[in-house]
């Protein structure tokens, strides 16, 4: 698949993305609002520029929460979502397993996914009627690496590092990885 391929959509603004946000903190607190003894798994892509979804990166966000749910199996669920937005993607699980059982899942599934790390898998729980995320670091666990150079994943965000060009080439180079080889076997 071609780079062009993966990344032809819908290009969204700066402010469609910043309102996306806000919907998005907005969804977390209403789901857990709604269900305060629960936790809630809250999970979209890591996808630079102006393209946030198209049809082959729909396909690998759907397989991905298939893997989700596989390696949830069992859990109860006490609501499921999922928006295919134009802005990206989102998914929402509210279950009763515990926050740091649930991040923990999460971040085994991260580290054994081929592409597990296009994607932000975030723990949330309501405290004090306030939105608390579980870290990597809340578990002992080093902060998240970047997938193209494996420096700190939030260094490179905010010094840009990487352009956008770059970033979407190892994506691509990722998707066409994990599908050729999900073919030959």
């Amino acid at each position: 698949m071609s780079k062009e391929l993966i990344f032809s959509g819908d290009a969204i603004t700066l402010e469609e993305m910043m309102d996306a946000r806000e919907q998005r903190s907005f969804r977390h607190l209403s789901l857990l609002s709604s269900n305060p003894e629960f936790n809630l798994l809250s999970v979209t892509m890591n996808i630079p520029g102006e393209v946030k979804t198209s049809p082959i990166l729909q396909d690998v966000f759907e397989d991905f929460i298939g893997d989700i749910k596989r390696q949830l199996s069992g859990v109860d669920t006490k609501v499921e979502h999922y928006l295919p937005l134009k802005t990206g993607n989102e998914y929402y699980l509210v279950t009763d397993m515990g926050a740091q059982h649930l991040k923990e899942k999460m971040i085994d599934l991260e580290s054994h996914h081929p592409l597990g790390r296009l994607f932000d898998l975030d723990v949330l729980s309501l405290m004090d009627g306030h939105l608390q995320a579980i870290s990597r670091q809340d578990i002992g666990l080093p902060a998240r690496t970047c997938f193209v150079c494996s420096d700190n994943a939030k260094a490179c965000g905010r010094s840009r590092k990487h352009s956008i060009e770059e970033m979407q080439a190892v994506i691509s180079q990722l998707i066409d990885d994990t599908y050729k080889t999900a073919k030959e076997e």
